[in-house]
């Protein structure tokens, strides 16, 4: 009987290649033979995603931040940030951060809606 592990090992690997282009919606190049190497693959799409959440969370500090002053002290509407953070073993990004705070509706268009 031949032994199929590495059959079932590789259709796992380009389920899980497959899974992650979607959710961060890459349609980019697949790693493969003559395309490129797994791991430089695997490293750049985690440093994508937790570029994707660190912006999130820059973004949600802004809002709380601007929540919790906006009554005692000015906040503006509008951050902006340059870093440069490792976010994947060995891969340094340069991150432009921005949030910017939509305007409050006036409160006579509050009681309409």
């Amino acid at each position: 009987m031949k032994d199929d592990g590495g059959k079932g090992a590789s259709q796992s690997l380009n389920k899980t290649i497959t899974e992650i282009m979607d959710f961060l919606a890459d349609e980019g190049e697949r790693p493969g033979p003559g395309r490129g190497k797994l791991r430089p693959f695997l490293h750049d799409k985690i440093g994508d995603l937790a570029e994707r959440w660190f912006k999130r969370g820059f973004n949600r500090g802004h809002i709380e931040s601007h929540r919790a002053f906006k009554t005692a002290a000015k906040v503006p509407r509008r951050l902006e940030y340059e870093c440069s953070r490792e976010l994947s073993p060995g891969q340094e990004r340069a991150l432009t951060l921005k949030s910017t705070i939509k305007k409050a509706k006036p409160a006579s268009l509050k009681k309409r809606a």
